[in-house]
């Protein structure tokens, strides 16, 4: 395939990626991401500790986004070209945090794509933001992620 070709391919994906996926907070999950990750702050496990800290209940810890974007199931990158897609790096924002009890809606959407020559040729350059709204439309964070393909 040629590098017009691919970039073709590319501009086709841009834009949204599958149906929007939801996910309930759940507390053991919670409190599972907060010790692998040593979170150790009581926000992440005691309402009353959170609440006097001023947040609606139990803190989820960040990383408990990872748990949301691998049930993104409806939203996988399909390439009519290459081998092999190597992770190109993630990049994060947060904004309100994730609490015991919510639920989180996320959504995929292909923001950019390029070809960009590499040593072996030419190569897809895809990134993909995912939104994870709150129950009450509040954005949590935004996960831009990276992938190369060739």
């Amino acid at each position: 395939m040629t590098a017009l070709q691919m970039e073709a391919s590319l501009k086709a994906m841009e834009g949204p990626l599958g149906q929007p996926d939801t996910m309930p907070i759940e507390m053991m999950a919670a409190r599972r991401m907060g010790l692998c990750v040593e979170a150790l702050d009581p926000i992440h496990y005691d309402e009353t500790a959170a609440r006097a800290r001023g947040y609606r209940g139990i803190v989820a810890p960040w990383p408990l986004l990872w748990l949301a974007f691998f049930n993104c199931r409806d939203a996988p990158l399909k390439f009519d070209f290459g081998r092999a897609t190597i992770h190109g790096g993630d990049s994060y924002e947060f904004h309100e945090p994730m609490v015991v009890g919510d639920t989180l809606t996320v959504r995929a959407t292909v923001t950019s794509t390029a070809v960009k020559q590499g040593k072996a040729g030419p190569m897809g350059v895809i990134v993909t933001r995912r939104e994870f709204h709150n129950q009450l439309g509040q954005l949590c964070a935004i996960l831009d992620t990276t992938n190369i393909r060739r």
